[in-house]
């Protein structure tokens, strides 16, 4: 029997790519025809809800799929994970290390050692690593079952905020500079194994992950709050939004900071884009619950293809800038922002129509 779908968070995702095209996005705005600050901060600041969200949806499916009272067949449930996330993420990977090898040829790109540290690390391209941090979440599945488990028997909404606060103090930690030892930069697998924490440790994101399994086994505890509590969500939504924006403008204005440090500083991972994130959440969930049929037919099929445009949508960038600057002589300076960023996820959302039936195929093969 077949699992019945979650149209609230089924159409989250939607949500969710929009914003992580609009992250990506952001780092063009500076150079486009409109390098507004006030674009800059809805891309970069703004839709900074959006990676860890991703993380919320899949922490809610794989608890939701996979209930603690069942027994988890994990090999099972580890090669079907490989083959819908670790099989594409290996394929686009390759696409794109050929893709920047065209642009910038470099025969080291093709050497062994250099595709293993690209594949384990997620650094084939800049948006790759999320599947990295994804799929070791997979791995760890029974590890976080168990955490689980632990936290439901001493209190979970205790346990959540403890969990909470232990991964905002560990990105603070993290943070800061460090200097390594001469024996770690002497072996390369160690210094990168601590250089790119970010880029493969599930730590960072545990609790919104853990967050998403804790709604999955009582979703309507959750569904009552989004129910009781729209003026409040919206609320505490509004006023995190508005504190992301002050703090980019004081940094802007007042520190006369460049805006990447800003975003940088502001990020998902940080206190307010922490906070941000779990608003974000709540408050996006709650307007898709709240008016289902109008959230449907805008974002069902965008939905649907939401992985497909993930993986293409730094190509598409790249190639729509090539084609306008070589094909039509618009430089890309002469571009305004926000034509530019529907055209991305138009186009990438009618190449993802046209590829996912030979995707289809490919994944039933491996099934």
């Amino acid at each position: 029997m077949s699992l019945q779908r979650n149209p609230v968070f089924d159409n989250l995702r939607a949500i969710c790519m929009l914003g992580v095209i609009a992250i990506h996005a952001g780092s063009l705005v500076i150079d486009s025809g409109t390098p507004s600050e006030h674009i800059f901060m809805l891309f970069e600041i703004l839709s900074r809800y959006s990676v860890p969200a991703f993380f919320f949806i899949s922490g809610y499916g794989l608890f939701y799929s996979h209930p603690l009272e069942k027994e988890l067949d994990y090999w099972r449930f580890l090669k079907k994970r490989l083959v819908s996330i670790g099989l594409p993420y290996l394929i686009t990977s390759l696409f794109y290390i050929a893709y920047s090898n065209m642009i910038q040829p470099d025969p080291h790109n093709w050497e062994l050692s250099s595709l293993v540290f690209k594949i384990c690390f997620g650094t084939a391209f800049y948006h790759i690593y999320f599947l990295v941090i994804l799929i070791w979440f997979y791995i760890f599945f029974p590890v976080w079952r168990y955490l689980m488990r632990f936290m439901e028997f001493c209190s979970l909404k205790y346990s959540l905020i403890v969990l909470a606060l232990l991964q905002l103090h560990l990105y603070k930690a993290s943070d800061h500079f460090w200097e390594y030892s001469e024996w770690i930069v002497a072996h390369d697998w160690i210094y990168n194994l601590c250089q790119y924490r970010l880029n493969y440790l599930p730590l960072f994101y545990l609790f919104v992950f853990m967050l998403g399994g804790a709604i999955a086994r009582h979703y309507g505890i959750f569904k009552i709050f989004l129910t009781k509590h729209p003026y409040l969500i919206t609320l505490a939504f509004l006023a995190s939004a508005t504190t992301n924006a002050g703090l980019f403008y004081r940094y802007t204005y007042k520190w006369g900071m460049e805006w990447e440090f800003s975003a940088n500083t502001f990020q998902q991972l940080s206190l307010p884009g922490f906070v941000y994130t779990i608003t974000a959440i709540f408050f996006f969930s709650m307007v898709i619950d709240r008016w289902p049929e109008i959230s449907h037919k805008l974002l069902s099929r965008f939905s649907d293809r939401s992985f497909l445009i993930y993986l293409i949508h730094p190509f598409i960038m790249d190639a729509l800038i090539n084609q306008l600057q070589y094909r039509f002589g618009i430089m890309f300076n002469q571009v305004p922002m926000l034509p530019f960023y529907c055209a991305v996820v138009l186009i990438a959302f009618f190449l993802s129509e046209l590829i996912h039936p030979i995707v289809h195929k490919i994944k039933n093969t491996f099934n």
